[in-house]
């Protein structure tokens, strides 16, 4: 059998019923409670790696007891049940120290899911520290994700050293907060950060922006000032975009990279710059290199630890938490934070945010500022997140000769069992794309 040992906390005998039959047929060692005293009561008994809670209990406050278990066995994970699907419910669990959540009712295929995710965090050794928001190294990164904490973990391990540092991950996932989160970490902590977004900057303008200007290297360069690279002397630097890099000017990085020093736009001295690097892009640098577009001796100098930022459709069990700490942002009074309902948090987490966190924040400022204090509905969010889109990729052509009434309704039952199957198997959400009640949307199913 598993040594892995579950706590379930659940009132309705017959769902802990099933949840006890399908948790031990699939190895685990389980005890179930049905009370809050129960819980308690068992966890003076004997130690567990994972309970299984649900918020609702007879006789006592869910949060209240998932507090008592957590204080009790801060080595302990947990994974609540809610049937009222509001986040909520689940984030004011997730900061007292839960795992993750599920909102009854649901598969018993993504409580094993879940579980095993929690599992594999506590075999990394960064179980516990999924507690609240994040370890305590990175304060204001928001994360659960074991894909997201695997890249911290490195971020960390290599923050109190001078080595370069590169960051890759699309547009949105975080790269700036990261590399300030590094130079927090790191021994440079009381110098300068600066960062540089070199896609920002006009081309003919970056030189003098990252190297400085000496008096009168040009017309109008009436005094002298320091560029960006001074600027980070004691500290670190951050680049980011560092693709966009005109490629001219990536040999004169380099040099500075390997004398620790710059000289200004229209100047000869040398001045000595003690900085720590770190760069960041959405593009493949290696693939620039071979197309000669960024230089492979550049390259080795800001690449000696890689650390890949997972774009935010690879860490969809952190989109609850960011739609609080979004939500806390923009309704500090919390009488108006608007709620999402179940239908509206499933479409939030199964969307694929091209523009990532940013994409996110945007969507939750938005309605925040629409609908304050409101319940939101799908119905509420942008319309590329309900839009089920181009469905099929041509229009079929019919036989010639077909009754109208009969083609009609082929085509009818083709399109419907696409947009459910679109919207996951959710007949809800597939009813709000037809624009039919969930009743029709039954019977044309069974018919």
């Amino acid at each position: 059998m598993n040594s892995v040992k579950l706590l379930v906390v659940e009132d309705d005998p017959l769902f802990g019923g099933v949840l006890r039959d399908v948790i031990k047929g699939a190895g685990y060692q389980l005890r179930l409670a049905a009370s809050g005293a129960e819980a308690l009561a068992a966890v003076a008994e004997e130690s567990f790696d994972l309970v299984v809670q649900d918020i609702k209990l007879p006789d006592a406050n869910g949060l209240e007891i998932l507090r008592e278990i957590l204080l009790r066995q801060p080595h302990c994970g947990s994974l609540v049940m809610t049937g009222y699907g509001t986040i909520e419910d689940a984030v004011s669990a997730m900061k007292l120290g839960a795992f993750d959540f599920l909102t009854k009712p649901f598969p018993m295929e993504l409580l094993f899911l879940k579980i095993e995710s929690f599992l594999e965090l506590k075999r990394m050794g960064l179980a516990v520290a999924t507690r609240s928001e994040h370890p305590s190294v990175f304060p204001r990164i928001t994360t659960r994700s074991p894909a997201m904490l695997a890249a911290l973990e490195i971020a960390a391990k290599v923050a109190r050293t001078s080595t370069s540092i590169l960051l890759h991950g699309e547009s949105g996932t975080g790269k700036e907060l990261v590399a300030e989160a590094i130079h927090q970490l790191s021994p440079r902590r009381q110098g300068p950060f600066i960062a540089v977004n070199c896609a920002a900057i006009p081309a003919t303008l970056i030189e003098g922006e990252l190297f400085g200007v000496e008096k009168g290297a040009y017309t109008g360069a009436d005094r002298g000032r320091p560029g960006y690279i001074e600027m980070a002397d004691g500290g670190t630097l951050f680049l980011d975009e560092i693709g966009e890099l005109p490629f001219e000017l990536q040999g004169k990085l380099l040099r500075v990279l390997q004398e620790k020093g710059v000289a200004r736009v229209g100047g000869t001295a040398f001045r000595h710059i003690d900085f720590r690097l770190i760069s960041a892009t959405n593009r493949d640098l290696s693939d620039m290199a071979r197309r000669r577009e960024f230089r492979e001796d550049l390259l080795y100098r800001i690449n000696v630890v890689l650390v890949r930022l997972p774009p935010l459709r690879e860490r969809r069990e952190d989109i609850p938490l960011l739609l609080a700490t979004f939500l806390d942002r923009f309704c500090p009074d919390p009488d108006t934070k608007p709620e999402f309902t179940p239908d509206a948090l499933e479409l939030l987490t199964s969307y694929g945010y091209p523009g990532n966190i940013r994409e996110l924040q945007n969507i939750v400022e938005r309605i925040s500022l629409l609908y304050p204090a409101e319940k939101v509905n799908a119905y509420h969010l942008p319309s590329e997140l309900q839009s089920p889109g181009v469905i099929g990729s041509t229009f079929e052509a019919f036989p010639i000769g077909r009754p109208l009434r009969e083609a009609v309704t082929d085509y009818e039952k083709r399109y419907i069992e696409k947009v459910v199957d679109y919207a996951g198997g959710h007949k809800t959400l597939a009813a709000k794309m037809l624009g039919l009640s969930r009743k029709v949307l039954w019977e044309k199913l069974k018919k």
